[in-house]
Order: structure tokens, then C-alpha cells, then sequence
């Protein structure tokens, strides 16, 4: 925990950390007091309705070198066996002498008793490597999408669910990750995860129809959403407050990554190997992350150890239903007959009513629902997930439609297809040093509106101008519309966590996530029904598969038809900037400063 911090609270018990010495607290609820305090029901309460109470021992001196059995033990006075005190930020500061706060306090020992402070960058790696490989798995396959749509002949709305049925996995299964942590341990849940993560993948390499490779995406999915919120609580744990920018840099390396390399892999797999290769490659990756997690990771602590809280069944079994229900309307909308057909209609109406069902159950929940729907009351916390949402629309539903506008409008290979990708996520690396700087100085409203602006600016030309005879201008585009959307998220995310009071940030960062994924599958959903039906109407029925390295005479309309499909993207960043009215401006009379 980091020194000045409040103490974070897990289930019914709370440990705070007062110089060298860790106490074990109980909350109760207001009005609530221990059960052997006759006087509990004029104890003080806490703001927030919880009272903390903890044996009135006195805390060791810093000198005290003397193992923790063997200090005398002051008793409490008669009459009054526990002491009642509210816990604020200050005191929690004040309790902690400079010389402790000058370093990190190591929290768990690692394997040989090697605090895992000090092995900060091996564990950073495993962890690192294993989100990589998860990203991957979204960046990767996005050039395959036009050959696996001809190899088990089915429409491009259909073969949009490889990639739409990863990212709704993921969306669903974050929430999860502090729960299972809790119950299971980091370094037990990184492990099981990434079994389930590598099951995925054989799954999907082997799969002889379109339904069970989108099955296995979803096993993919659940084992490997655990790995970013299991990378950033070991992390933090491991570095401490002094090397939070380290950590903080760490965690950025395969979100960076994955938008650049992901797409050229996966386009010399497709040209060298088969589509199968999208899905083993990320195999023997996997079995060398599990070798070093089992190796270098810090074991977990047992598990009376830890608290767990209550999982949200209920609002597990609403939740996502609701959102492929949503999805599977969206879907459909190009091959099920429009938006009169009765599929479309009964999916829309499910998942609509699912979706009610589940508001309704996570308002009058006691506990933590899967997805606290009571943050969005904020109106800056609201802006923020729609920010976050917008963004996931606009990338993984742009590096969908552009592999196919390339290979099929431009008559690229795979290979050359994933190359054009790349410039996105440069240009999203080449700004992200330049964010923290530009958001203190002129606000993350006036950076999240320019951001977008300049993206939609630059999508313009994607709706204009054809890939075969203006690829240059094309990839500088590209460029331009990763340094506009690297602009918006870092902001749109800060803006969120600080719009909600600090016990809530777990479940803000689990909202906040989840918003990116859901944007993924909601903005690949989408772009995959407006293509197919722009493909439709200009070439026919066999549209979604012509290519202008078959049918050259198509290369018109082809275009055309992608051009169509670029203005909705241009559409969503138009929105994403409507939204950014609503974050916060640069506080008056704040000097600028680095972030």
C-alpha cells in the first residue's frame, strides 16, 4: 500500500499498515459494535456508516528489533476492551513516521524469501508477456477475417463473432478478476488462466466449423481477460510507491505493442503458413509464459489469509446474456432481413429486457455487483466510459474493416495488409510521452475533443481516396488517426477514477475496462453489418468475398462500398467528440505540469 493511502478494504476485514507494525481490523456496520463490547452502541461511526475497531495495543518502535512474540503487550484499560476510532486519509499519513515512507514496504515475501521488490523487472516481464499474447489474440486474427469468411463460407457479419466473441468474453470477465483473486491467489489465478487461455487456442487451431472456433474465442477470452488486472495488483505490490512510473510503463508495453505487430504476424502467418497458425502461434508463447510464472512469480499467501467477498451470480448470469443478445440483433441485421425480421427483433428485445433486468438487480444489491451501475450517477464518471467505449469502438472496429478495405480494395496480401496497419499504432506510441504534459496544460477536456477531432479528420481520407493508388497518402492518414486516438483514453480514464470517491476505484477500473472491450464488440459488430451490406448492394450476394485481385472490373464499386463504411467510423469519432464536452476543463490558475 502506498504511504498516505487509505487502507483498502477486502470483505469484512481490513489490514492497515502503521510503520513497521500491520494490525487486523473488523468492520461492522453502523450502529454495530463488537460482540463483547457492552458499549458499542454509543461508539462513534464513520462517515460512510463503518466503524473500525482494533485492539488498543501500542504500535513497536522503529528500533525494535525483538521478534513480535516476545515485545510486552500493554492491556487494554478495565472496563473497555476495544477502542473505537474513525480512520481518515490524515491519520492514516500521520501514523506512518518519514523514515518508513521513505521506501516501499515489501508485502510478501517471494519464492526463497527474496522480497519481490526487488525482483520487479523478471516478474514484470512474465506478466507483460502474458498480456501480450492475450492482446494478440484481438490484433493478430483481425488480417484473417476475409479468408476465414471464405473457408467456412459464411457472411463477413457472421466471421465478425471471432473476433466480437473475444472481446465480449473479456468485457464479461474482468469484473471477475478481484474476486478470484481473492479467492484462489494471483499467482494460482495466472496459472489456471492461462491454461484455459492455451485450451482456447488449440481449441480454436483445430475447429472444423464457424461455431466451435467462435466457441473457443470464448474460452480464449474468459482465460485471457484475468491477465491485465492479475499484471497491474502484482505489480504495484512488487514496486512499491517510488517505482509506480515503472510499473505504470510496464503495463503500457502490449496495449502499444499488439496494434503494431499483432497485424503483421498475423498477415505472414496468412501468406507462409495457414489461418490455423493465427490461433497456434500464440502456443508455444504461452507454455514459456507458464514456465516463467512458475519459476519467478511470488508464491500467494494462504487462503485464510485472505478475505473473500461474495460473488455476483446473479448479475453473471444477466449480464452477458444481455450484451450477446444486443450483439447477436446487431449481427444479424445484414443477413437476417433488416430490422423488421423476427431473429433481429427477438435478440434486440432479449438482450434489452436482460440488460433491464440486470440494472434493476445491481441498484438494489447490497454488496458489489459485476458492474456497479450506480458510479454512472457522476456525470464525469459517465462521460468517461463513453469516452472509453468510443475508443474501443474506433480501434478494434477500424483494424477489423481495414485489412479487408486493403485486401480487397487495394488487392494487397495478407502480409502487406497487416504492414498498413501498423502506422496506427505508432503514432499512438509516438504521442503517449507527450499525454500527461498536454492534459496538464490545457485539460483533458480540450486534448480529448482535439484528439477526436483530428481522427475523424484524418478517417475523412479513408472515405475518399482508393488504397491502390493512394497508399501513401493513406498510411499517413493512419498515422495521423493513431496520434489523435492515442490522445483520448489516457485522459478520459484519469477523469473517471477521479470523479468517484477513492474506496470505489476498484470498481470504476473494472466499469472503465469494460467499457473499452464492450466498445470493441459493439464497433465491430457494427462496421462488420454495414460493410457486408455496402459489399451487397454495390457487387451482389457474392460481394463480401470479391477482391479486385480476382475481379478487377469490381475495384468501383468495391471501394465504394468501404468508403460507405469509413463514415460510420468517422461517425463515432464525431460522437466521441460530443462527449468530451462533458470532461473537465484545465483548472484555472493551475500551474502546468507534467504528469
Amino acid at each position: 500500500m502506498a504511504p498516505g493511502a487509505l487502507p483498502a478494504c477486502r470483505g469484512d476485514r481490513l489490514a492497515l499498515r502503521l510503520g513497521a507494525g500491520r494490525r487486523t481490523c473488523r468492520l461492522t456496520r453502523r450502529g454495530a459494535g463488537p460482540p463483547d463490547d457492552p458499549d458499542s452502541a454509543d461508539a462513534p461511526d464513520c462517515p460512510d456508516g463503518l466503524t473500525v475497531w482494533w485492539p488498543a495495543i501500542p504500535r513497536p518502535a522503529l528500533n525494535d528489533t525483538s521478534p513480535p512474540a516476545t515485545r510486552p503487550r500493554e492491556e487494554p484499560a478495565a472496563g473497555n476492551a476495544l477502542t473505537a476510532r474513525k480512520v481518515t486519509m490524515e491519520e492514516t499519513a500521520a501514523a506512518r513516521p518519514p523514515e518508513v515512507d521513505s521506501a516501499p514496504i515489501p508485502d510478501r515475501p517471494a519464492e526463497g524469501g527474496e522480497p519481490a521488490e526487488t525482483r520487479l523487472l523478471p516478474i514484470g516481464s512474465t506478466l507483460a508477456l502474458g498480456a501480450v499474447i492475450a492482446l494478440l489474440s484481438t490484433t493478430i486474427v483481425s488480417v484473417g477475417m476475409g479468408r476465414l469468411s471464405e473457408v467456412f463460407s459464411v457472411s463477413l457479419s457472421t466471421v465478425q463473432w471471432v473476433s466480437t466473441a473475444y472481446l465480449l468474453a473479456i468485457a464479461v470477465a474482468i469484473p471477475i478478476a478481484g474476486w478470484a483473486m481473492d479467492r484462489f491467489g494471483e499467482k494460482a489465478l495466472w496459472q489456471a488462466s492461462l491454461v484455459v487461455y492455451l485450451i482456447g487456442c488449440v481449441l480454436a487451431a483445430v475447429a472444423t466449423s464457424v461455431g466451435t472456433l467462435i466457441g473457443s474465442r470464448v474460452v480464449q477470452g474468459i482465460g485471457g481477460a484475468m491477465f491485465e488486472p492479475i499484471m497491474l495488483t502484482m505489480l504495484a505490490r512488487a514496486a512499491g510507491p517510488k517505482r509506480a512510473t515503472t510499473v505504470l510503463s510496464l503495463i503500457q508495453i502490449p496495449i502499444t505493442l499488439a496494434p503494431v505487430f499483432g497485424p503483421m504476424i498475423g498477415g505472414v502467418l496468412m501468406d507462409s503458413l495457414d489461418w490455423r497458425w493465427l490461433f497456434w502461434f500464440n502456443v508455444p508463447l504461452g507454455l514459456l509464459c507458464a514456465v516463467m510464472a512458475h519459476r519467478i512469480l511470488p508464491t500467494d499467501p494462504p487462503r485464510e489469509q485472505r478475505a473473500v467477498s461474495r460473488l455476483d451470480v446473479t448479475g453473471l448470469a444477466l449480464l452477458p446474456a444481455a450484451l450477446a443478445g444486443l450483439l447477436l440483433g446487431f449481427s444479424q441485421l445484414a443477413t437476417g432481413g433488416g430490422v423488421g425480421a423476427p431473429v433481429v427483433l427477438i435478440s434486440f428485445a432479449v438482450g434489452a429486457v436482460l440488460l433491464i433486468a440486470y440494472v434493476v438487480h445491481a441498484l438494489r444489491m447490497r454488496g458489489v455487483p459485476l458492474i456497479d451501475v450506480r458510479l454512472f450517477a457522476t456525470g464525469r464518471f459517465t462521460a468517461a466510459a463513453l469516452g472509453s467505449f468510443l475508443f474501443g469502438a474506433s480501434v478494434y472496429g477500424v483494424m477489423f474493416l481495414l485489412p479487408l478495405f486493403f485486401q480487397q480494395a487495394g488487392g494487397f496480401d495478407a502480409w502487406t495488409s497487416g504492414l498498413l496497419l501498423a502506422p496506427q499504432g505508432v503514432g499512438t506510441v509516438l504521442i503517449l510521452p507527450a499525454v500527461g504534459r498536454l492534459v496538464a496544460r490545457f485539460g483533458p477536456r480540450a486534448v480529448v475533443l482535439a484528439g477526436m477531432a483530428l481522427a475523424a479528420a484524418s478517417t475523412l481520407a479513408y472515405t475518399q481516396l482508393d488504397p491502390a493508388d493512394d497508399t501513401g497518402l493513406l498510411v499517413v492518414a493512419l498515422l495521423i488517426r493513431g496520434v489523435g486516438l492515442g490522445t483520448t483514453l489516457a485522459p478520459a480514464l484519469s477523469t473517471g477514477f477521479t470523479s468517484i470517491a477513492p474506496e470505489n476505484t476498484g470498481r470504476a477500473s473494472s466499469a472503465l475496462i469494460a467499457s473499452i472491450q464492450l466498445g470493441g464488440s459493439v464497433g465491430t459488430a457494427l462496421l462488420a453489418v454495414v460493410v457486408q451490406q455496402q459489399l451487397t448492394d454495390r457487387v451482389g450476394r457474392t460481394g463480401a468475398s470479391a477482391s479486385v485481385a480476382t475481379s478487377p472490373q469490381l475495384a468501383g464499386p468495391i471501394t465504394e462500398a468501404f468508403g460507405a463504411a469509413f463514415w460510420w467510423t468517422l461517425g463515432l469519432c464525431v460522437v466521441g467528440a460530443v462527449v468530451a464536452l462533458f470532461l473537465p476543463s484545465a483548472e484555472r490558475g493551475s500551474a502546468p505540469a507534467e504528469s
